[in-house]
Formats: C-alpha cells, sequence, structure tokens
C-alpha cells in the first residue's frame, strides 16, 4: 500500500530502521546540507533534523538516498512496474470497430485515474497564512559559494495562459528575499514557456 503523506513515510522509515533523528540544534546555512552530503556518501539513513536554527519546522534530509527508502516510498519492490504502466499508458492504440473501443474500457479507465486531480480541502488547506513568506521555511544554503539559499528539487506546478494546460517540472529555485524568488529552469522546458508567455501577457 503506497505512503499517504511526510508523516507516515516518517513513520514507516523509523519502523523499518532507516531514520535517524537528530534533536540538537543545527543551521541550516551550509550544516544540515554537510551532515547531509556525509551521510550520503557513507550510505547513512534519512535525517530528521527536529531543531532547526530561528525555525519551527523540521527538516527531513537523504529520505531518498537508497533503494531501500524508495520502496518504502513507493509502497514496491518492483520499479519495472512503474515504468511498464507509464508506457502502456502512453503507447495504447485505439482500437477501430465499436466491440473493441468497449474492450479497451478497462485499460483507459486506469488511464483517467492517473490525471490530476483538483481538490478543494485536504491537509495542505490545514495551515494558512495571510502573508505567505519564505523566511518561515528552512530553506537550505548548500554550499559556501551559492548565490544564496535554494530549494534544490522544486516541483513546480505552470498552467499554460491560454489553452489551460498543467505541467508539473522539477527546478532548482534561488530564494532571494521573503517574497522573491528567481526560477532556474531551460528556456526549452515546458515551465519556462508558460512563464515566458504570462509575462509577455503582462
Amino acid at each position: 500500500m503506497p505512503i499517504e503523506d511526510i508523516h507516515e513515510f516518517v513513520t514507516e522509515l523509523e519502523k523499518k530502521g532507516e531514520l535517524k533523528r537528530v534533536k540538537i540544534e543545527v543551521d541550516s546555512n551550509l550544516e544540515i546540507a554537510e551532515i547531509l552530503r556525509r551521510e550520503m556518501y557513507s550510505k547513512g539513513p534519512a535525517i530528521l533534523f527536529e531543531k532547526v536554527k530561528n525555525y519551527d519546522m523540521p527538516v527531513l534530509g537523504n529520505a531518498f538516498g537508497s533503494m531501500k527508502r524508495l520502496e518504502i516510498g513507493l509502497g514496491m519492490t518492483d520499479f519495472t512496474e512503474i515504468g511498464q504502466r507509464i508506457v502502456d499508458m502512453t503507447k495504447m492504440d485505439m482500437p477501430s470497430g465499436f466491440l473493441n473501443k468497449i474492450k479497451k474500457l478497462p485499460e483507459l479507465s486506469k488511464m483517467a485515474e492517473s490525471f490530476p486531480k483538483l481538490e478543494n480541502s485536504g491537509p495542505v488547506t490545514e495551515i494558512t497564512s495571510n502573508a505567505a513568506s519564505f523566511d518561515e521555511l528552512p530553506i537550505l544554503k548548500s554550499w559556501p559559494n551559492d548565490a544564496g539559499r535554494f530549494i534544490t528539487l522544486g516541483l513546480v506546478a505552470t498552467k499554460h495562459p491560454e489553452t489551460g494546460v498543467r505541467n508539473l517540472g522539477v527546478y532548482r529555485i534561488q530564494i532571494i528575499d521573503s517574497t522573491h524568488a528567481l526560477m532556474h529552469w531551460q528556456k526549452h522546458k515546458r515551465g519556462a514557456q508558460h512563464g515566458e508567455i504570462s509575462k509577455e501577457r503582462g
């Protein structure tokens, strides 16, 4: 059964001996990144930093740093199954003839289940703020010569302003101040194209 949220993932990692808790205060400015670098290279466990200097929020790192932790997170041991499912959905040939199309309905319904769904409620809506700020998040500075704090593998959702087509991409995001960030995306990426069209439209 797949993991439903980060709390369940942390619980499962701990049950299976794949998590270490750090209870002493650590700094999001270089210190956490260095600890995680050492743990990753020594094939160490995931680490939950419970007390981050100047923040109320913990930091989880090295969470997917081993095959075992990937298996826990995805709830499976055979990753080829995921790949094959994606291949099957994207290469599905549409049969000719009414009866053959009817026979394909079960496969089409599986494909429909894979599309994103817009939700009006859920855990993401439990905490709200009128003044959202990057300063509330323990975003790491990872290297001494970095230009600042970066969200290294941020999932970024964009929407084409004309067609409404959505995109979910992984981009490095540089934090400029409490409400501004720079997207590090290449021009040919769909998210960058959505951003450029939006900019042109004002």
